[in-house]
């Protein structure tokens, strides 16, 4: 079947359907993911999330007094919890628009069939 016209046009179009969603689905989603670790590194060096665990218990200004635990334990917490509310923002809104831009061009298949 592949020696007729109708043989070689099916195979071409499966062709450029496999290279659309190849290099739309695929592409698209190492080109969000690279933005999204981007942000997100630049993020949480902004807001100093893994540096805030890992010295969680060394006082700030390293004056290793009562009253400077007393400051710098609650502040470190509010700020670990910050940067995870954000983080977690963060990742929510990236993962919506994944989704919105995996789902466009069904959408668009199905409103053109539908209308």
């Amino acid at each position: 079947m592949e020696k007729t016209f109708i043989g070689y046009f099916f195979k071409k179009i499966g062709f450029y359907c496999s290279d659309f969603a190849r290099a739309y689905f695929k592409g698209s989603y190492s080109f969000l993911f690279k933005i999204y670790q981007n942000f997100f590194s630049r993020l949480e060096h902004r807001i100093g999330f893994i540096v805030n665990i890992r010295y969680f218990t060394v006082p700030l200004w390293q004056q290793y007094t009562f009253a400077a635990y007393l400051i710098s334990i609650p502040y470190r917490i509010a700020r670990i919890i910050l940067g995870v509310l954000l983080l977690i923002i963060l990742t929510l809104l990236f993962s919506a628009i994944y989704l919105c831009w995996i789902l466009l061009p069904f959408y668009l298949i199905l409103k053109t069939i539908l209308l």
